[in-house]
């Protein structure tokens, strides 16, 4: 059973585009608070209604005695809670961990549409996590830091970059750090490979894939080919690092997958009313 979670919700401000409810799903380290930030009311503003939830342990949710244990599935079990409160298949919307939730939530149940931003990949982060430790040995250390004691200051200026573009303002970037907080052991050692993916691409719903150039935690690279995997629709953006929903240009990647979901929710409901009338 679910703790109690910390839920977020707005109405669209405007003329509903759409009656299923968008769910956001925050990553690791991170909490509802990510989302709040900007794509919560921005997306209720463009005609959705938008819900922005802390997984347990994390922000405002119960459970923190007991986040280390938490597993992967515990946070879809808190997915399921939410999306249980809605009364209309939701559309998913996923960040880093987030993604990975939402593609482990896809094997038993349904969505309208789904967008997975800078997702772990369905194998897990095991060989991301390899190549990282070879390649970039600095950052890796810290994400150990990070895990290990939190969001301490000296780690800020080297994480700080692998998640935020430089042009990031120093006072927004610190404040956004100081609020990470460590992640459950169990979850990140799901995603190292102990508890991977089973999603067939035929069984899916419209799909976007959200790679960002700038990404050092998920790699483009690997973003595009959880793209490829899926057969999704795949947009890579410039100029924005991994917390693309707190970066500077956090506007750009909203407005792709606006326009993404107008275009593919829009013909796939015309789809559905030609079908009623024949």
């Amino acid at each position: 059973m679910s703790p109690e979670l910390e839920i977020f919700r707005r109405k669209p401000t405007g003329p509903r585009l759409c009656s299923n409810p968008v769910v956001l799903v925050h990553g690791a380290f991170t909490g509802a608070w990510c989302w709040n930030e900007h794509f919560l009311t921005y997306f209720a503003d463009h005609g959705y209604e938008t819900i922005s939830f802390s997984l347990r342990g994390h922000g405002g949710s119960g459970g923190r005695n007991v986040r280390s244990l938490a597993s992967i599935d515990d946070y879809v079990e808190d997915l399921e809670t939410v999306i249980d409160t809605l009364g209309q298949i939701p559309i998913l919307i996923g960040h880093s961990m987030g993604g990975y939730i939402v593609q482990k939530y896809l094997e038993k149940h349904p969505a309208r549409a789904v967008v997975l931003m800078a997702s772990v990949p369905p194998e897990g982060l095991l060989a991301n996590n390899a190549m990282m430790a070879v390649s970039q040995p600095d950052l890796f250390l810290q994400m150990f830091w990070l895990q290990a004691i939190g969001p301490h200051t000296l780690l800020r200026d080297r994480l700080g970059r692998a998640m935020l573009s430089n042009d990031v303002a120093s006072d927004d970037g610190m404040i956004y750090f100081g609020r990470l907080e460590t992640e459950s052991h169990r979850a990140l050692m799901d995603m190292a490979g102990t508890n991977p993916v089973f999603l067939s691409p035929t069984d899916l719903p419209p799909m976007l894939v959200i790679g960002a150039k700038r990404d050092e935690i998920v790699p483009s690279e690997m973003v595009h080919h959880t793209a490829v995997r899926y057969d999704a629709d795949y947009i890579l953006l410039d100029h924005i690092a991994h917390a693309m929903m707190l970066d500077t240009h956090w506007q750009d990647a909203a407005d792709n997958v606006l326009d993404w979901m107008k275009k593919n929710l829009t013909r796939e409901d015309d789809s559905a009313k030609n079908k009623s009338a024949a």
